[in-house]
């Protein structure tokens, strides 16, 4: 059951995403097409390359909640809301990135235990938690865009990067831990008996 309303969330984040986009598209919000566009992409490859559901659903609702945070400016409008992004959204995209590393063979995913699995995932969402900080940087200090930065949104940012992708390592330890697969399977159809 669960895992047909993950199938169900994966795909409505991408609906979702592709009507922003087209409501930016309306509104001449150029740049937030741009990103939606990114974010469009991201998830239909999260879905061709058979991420398993829960995992895609994850990384659907989070990247779409993220980007739809920036177009509608609730980044300076709600002082708390760059903490709940990071504290969700990191987790997913590391959990997500970990599986398509680990199936790339780029991690030794499969023949890893517990507490390597939730290493790698913290790993991974430190590093995506670094390079997005430098992303911030370069796009306030070298492109001129107006950004919420500084020390202290960098540190709380990196610590909630580290939270959230600790708690996707465990998510993603037990997946694993319970014999479930790298990869999206097909729930199984119930068949109705005529009589």
């Amino acid at each position: 059951m669960i895992l047909r309303c993950a199938a169900y969330v994966g795909d409505l984040a991408r609906v979702a995403a592709l009507v922003a986009a087209v409501v930016c598209v309306v509104n001449g919000q150029w740049d937030d097409v741009a990103r939606f566009a990114v974010v469009l992409s991201v998830l239909l490859a999260s879905r061709l390359a058979r991420m398993p559901r829960v995992f895609d659903a994850a990384l659907g609702v989070t990247l779409t909640v993220a980007t739809v945070a920036m177009a509608a400016s609730w980044y300076d409008t709600v002082p708390w809301v760059d903490i709940v992004i990071h504290g969700t959204t990191t987790g997913a995209v590391a959990a997500v990135a970990t599986v398509a590393m680990g199936r790339a063979r780029l991690l030794p995913l499969a023949q890893c235990g517990t507490p390597a699995v939730v290493v790698l995932v913290v790993a991974v969402g430190f590093s995506l938690g670094v390079l997005w900080e430098f992303w911030e940087w370069l796009a306030t200090h070298v492109f001129g865009m107006i950004m919420v930065v500084g020390y202290t949104d960098t540190i709380v940012d990196l610590a909630m990067d580290g939270a959230s992708s600790l708690l996707a390592g465990v998510a993603l330890a037990a997946w694993l831990g319970n014999g479930r697969s790298m990869y999206r399977t097909e729930p199984p159809v119930r068949s109705r008996s005529n009589g």
